[in-house]
């Protein structure tokens, strides 16, 4: 049986924008790393060793936001939504996506902790 928070629709909302923010952000960084939209400066250079250390923290901030997004939008089916998958979730965001959707990630979290006490 899932547990229903008094103020979910919140929590849901800010955990979905958080999601969308962090997975915007990895994309846009993906974009920039494979020199995409500019062509005059080469970011990279593709006998470095940066290469793999980028594209594989972007692969998991892509996985990470997705997660959070899937955990929002269809609760309890994937992941189930409760304060302490919200708390795994913002810290990852904050690790390996983006700190402003990890933020708003940890507010949901606060907002569902604060109400279990």
């Amino acid at each position: 049986m899932r547990k229903t928070y008094k103020n979910e629709g919140i929590m849901k909302a800010l955990t979905i924008i958080g999601a969308i923010v962090s997975l915007i952000f990895v994309i846009l960084g993906l974009l920039h790393f494979f020199n995409v939209y500019s062509v005059t400066y080469p970011y990279w250079n593709p006998f470095g060793g940066e290469i793999v250390m980028v594209l594989v923290g972007s692969i998991i901030g892509l996985v990470i936001a997705a997660l959070t997004l899937m955990c929002a939008v269809k609760p309890g089916d994937p992941i189930p939504f409760n304060w302490i998958i919200l708390l795994i979730f913002a810290i990852l965001l904050i690790i390996f996506a983006h700190v402003l959707g990890g933020v708003l990630v940890l507010i949901a979290f606060l907002i569902g902790l604060i109400e279990d006490l």
